[in-house]
């Protein structure tokens, strides 16, 4: 496959704002990513992962396709913001992404910033968590100024990476008893491969496993469609909110035609099919 990459050649953090192409234009990788994305309600759905694993001790949180961390990072912040000292046993996340790139600059504790990721942060009372890395320069990207910050440790120890393509990690790992996070990556994925995605993450979860997909998944793949073909359940709530939010236009994974089947975020095993 031919591919290739396009990005703003001004930015210091080139790959967390890298689209990579195949030779029909369709984009295969896209690293562009915010906090509070807000096709999820993250307060709601912190309070929902509090109540479904009350029982358990420990829970595993897995987080496909972190990106620059923006998203896990979320919901971390929510975590602790929702559920006090009982957010503990769902640290650290395990936030993954397919890029050796992206991941490094997350070890790294570097983040950059735009007005409204800041905004969220202080309306959540959670700016103490980053220090302005007066090192950096103010970039800019598609009109956004994009400001250099540092992730301090006491927020970053809650969160352990790794580089990780999720087409291995499902047909490698046990999802049982745990989240599973893979959010607006579906339709990076050929049609046939997110088939196989839900066909094999079926295979290694339980009764007690919930998977998260995002907006973009339900417009532009068919990560609903083929979980619960799978055999995966759609649950129904008011976490998804339905925001719109802009994703690239083409790519590689879209579907031939619209879902017979309803559209959820959030699944869980069908045990009468088991």
């Amino acid at each position: 496959m031919k591919i290739s990459n396009n990005y703003n050649k001004n930015t210091n953090f080139t790959s967390l704002r890298m689209k990579t192409f195949d030779k029909f234009g369709n984009v295969i990788n896209c690293h562009y990513t915010n906090f509070n994305r807000e096709d999820i309600n993250w307060k709601k759905f912190a309070k929902f992962l509090g109540d479904r694993f009350e029982a358990q001790d420990k829970v595993k949180v897995n987080f496909f396709g972190c990106s620059d961390g923006s998203d896990p990072y979320t919901l971390i912040l929510n975590l602790i913001k929702e559920l006090g000292d009982k957010a503990r046993k769902f640290f650290p996340i395990l936030a993954s992404d397919i890029s050796e790139q992206v991941v490094k600059q997350v070890d790294e504790g570097k983040i950059q910033l735009h007005n409204k990721d800041i905004e969220y942060l202080k309306k959540i009372n959670a700016m103490d968590y980053f220090e302005r890395d007066n090192g950096g320069k103010i970039q800019t990207f598609k009109n956004l100024e994009l400001m250099p910050f540092i992730v301090k440790n006491s927020l970053k120890e809650k969160m352990q990476t790794s580089v990780k393509d999720v087409r291995d990690a499902v047909k490698e790992e046990n999802f049982s008893s745990s989240v599973f996070i893979f959010r607006n990556g579906w339709t990076f994925n050929t049609l046939s491969q997110q088939k196989e995605i839900a066909e094999n993450l079926y295979k290694n979860s339980d009764e007690k496993t919930l998977v998260t997909i995002g907006q973009s998944d339900l417009f532009k793949s068919n990560a609903s469609e083929y979980l619960q073909k799978s055999g995966f359940s759609g649950i129904k709530s008011d976490i998804f909110t339905e925001a719109e939010t802009d994703y690239p236009s083409k790519t590689v994974g879209m579907p031939i035609k619209k879902s017979d089947y309803p559209e959820f975020i959030l699944f869980e095993k069908d045990m009468k099919n088991v």
